[in-house]
């Protein structure tokens, strides 16, 4: 019986032999054995011991206790599983080592065999994978660490050790990785991205599984910004300085080309009237240029380009006409020629016989002319109106009073009308200070007035802003005093 065992389990072995390598790792639990177990009455009750050897086979060593033979593992693999703890235990456990495994099989009666070693070698890999070199670059001509529509970006990985094809994603999308072992790349060609920091996030494991940290940043803190969008000017401004009219130059004017763009610029080049010209100034975004006109200079409406890019390559539109609709008309044609006509002399006279311009009034010494506008008719119309505008006003406050029961003629005497009317209104007698505040006064009484009398809102309203119309109104009409005013005590 032993020896049909012990052929079985070499038969077995031999026809499921394959040398394999396996792993032991960071996140391993249990070790895994599979022994086969014959098909033998006998066997049922036994038991199965499972050794370990970590020095080539030349010794091995218990690993954990016997597990016990039930009927249903006959004829079958009996999968035992030994936790971490007694395999990591064990002395001789080191890591980078390798772990054999043979299995010993005991009957009922006690009667055991002890099989051939496992073809599969365990090894031990727990140590976590690290990228010692994460770096990101990108074509573009001018700056590598910029990108526009059609560069290339490249994510150069170097590992610790060897690790299995990363996950990389780059801008939120997944992209293969080219490599093997512990060198890795990832190429991506840029085409409509959004605008902004390249963000990338790389998730690998090595050969053992065991998960290294994701990384999210570069080891030398390299960057490479995506920027797609063309620049733009504006406030483009061409100006002379003429000093008779910047819009237009004659030789030795200097002109001026303003104008802002929308981010830096990497190249700018420039024409004003044929002329390549230099930049003047640069204050942030906004940009100046100069250029000295000679004769060499084509007269007429001075044309320009400005051709440009951004730090990143992206060209924008070629500017020919300014924003605001300015130009400058170069004319270095002096006028017609011309003779002068005839001469004479002319002779100074008195100053009381001095003769007045035509068109021009006549003015003594100390005395201010008056402005065209008043001239004598529309002066005497002027103080006419305000004559009859005030005794107007005069008769309407005559008539007020004579029907607020007070004399008519106390209107015409100065603080004494204020007194009689803080009485009419009922009011302090103080209160012909405000009533002299202008234009509070004139605006307080309208209200009370109109209220006095019995009068609406939008009647007061017109008091203030037409009195010639209101207060005549209100004092010729019918309109009566809404109820008596005790004068106060």
């Amino acid at each position: 019986m032993k020896c049909l065992i012990t052929v079985t389990l070499i038969l077995l072995s031999f026809l499921s032999a394959q040398e394999s390598i396996i792993y032991w790792n960071s996140l391993s639990t249990s070790v895994k054995v599979d022994v086969p177990i014959a098909e033998d009455e006998t066997l049922e009750g036994g038991r199965v011991q499972i050794r370990v050897s970590f020095d080539g086979g030349d010794n091995f060593k218990d690993l954990g206790q016997p597990f016990p033979i039930e009927g249903g593992d006959l004829s079958d693999l009996k999968e035992i599983l030994i936790p971490r703890q007694d395999f990591v235990s064990l002395d001789g456990y080191s890591e980078g080592g390798t772990a054999q495994f043979i299995a010993e099989i005991w009957d009922r009666a006690g009667n055991s065999v002890v099989g051939t070693v496992s073809d599969s070698v365990l090894t031990i890999d727990e140590t976590i994978p690290v990228l010692n070199e994460v770096t990101v670059t990108s074509t573009n001509v001018q700056n590598n660490s910029l990108a526009k529509p059609d560069d290339m970006l490249t994510l150069t990985i170097t590992a610790s050790e060897g690790i299995n094809m990363p996950v990389v994603e780059i801008n939120g999308d997944e992209f293969p990785a080219t490599g093997e072992g512990n060198s890795w790349k990832v190429e991506n060609v840029f085409e409509d991205e959004d605008d902004g920091l390249v963000t990338f996030s790389i998730d690998f494991k090595d050969y053992a599984q065991n998960p290294g940290t994701v990384v999210t940043a570069t080891s030398d803190e390299s960057k490479v910004a995506y920027d797609g969008t063309a620049p733009e000017l504006d406030n483009i401004r061409l100006y002379s300085k003429n000093s008779y009219d910047q819009t237009l130059a004659v030789k030795g004017d200097s002109i001026f080309l303003d104008f802002m763009a929308s981010e830096t610029l990497f190249t700018i080049n420039v024409t004003l009237n044929g002329n390549e010209i230099s930049q003047l100034t640069k204050t942030e975004l906004q940009y100046r240029y100069l250029h000295v006109l000679t004769e060499k200079d084509a007269e007429g409406s001075i044309p320009f380009t400005i051709d440009y890019n951004d730090l990143a390559g992206n060209s924008g539109e070629q500017v020919l006409e300014t924003s605001d609709g300015s130009e400058v008309l170069f004319d270095m044609t002096p006028p017609a020629t011309f003779k002068v006509e005839s001469v004479g002399s002319s002779t100074k006279k008195s100053k009381s016989a001095a003769p007045v311009e035509a068109g021009k009034p006549s003015s003594s010494k100390g005395q201010t002319a008056l402005p065209a506008f008043f001239t004598g008719t529309t002066l005497i119309i002027a103080v006419a109106v305000t004559g009859v505008l005030f005794l107007l006003m005069v008769l309407s406050w005559w008539k007020i009073f004579s029907k607020a029961n007070q004399a008519g003629w106390k209107v015409l005497v100065p603080f004494l009308n204020l007194i009689v009317l803080t009485k009419i209104l009922n009011k302090p007698i103080w209160w012909m200070v405000i009533y002299l505040i202008l234009p509070v006064g004139h605006i307080l009484v309208s209200l009370q007035l109109a209220k006095f009398f019995g009068k609406k809102i939008i009647f007061a309203v017109g008091m203030i802003l037409l009195p010639f119309v209101f207060y005549p109104l209100l004092a010729f009409s019918k309109a009566q005093i809404a109820e008596p005013a005790a004068a106060p005590e």
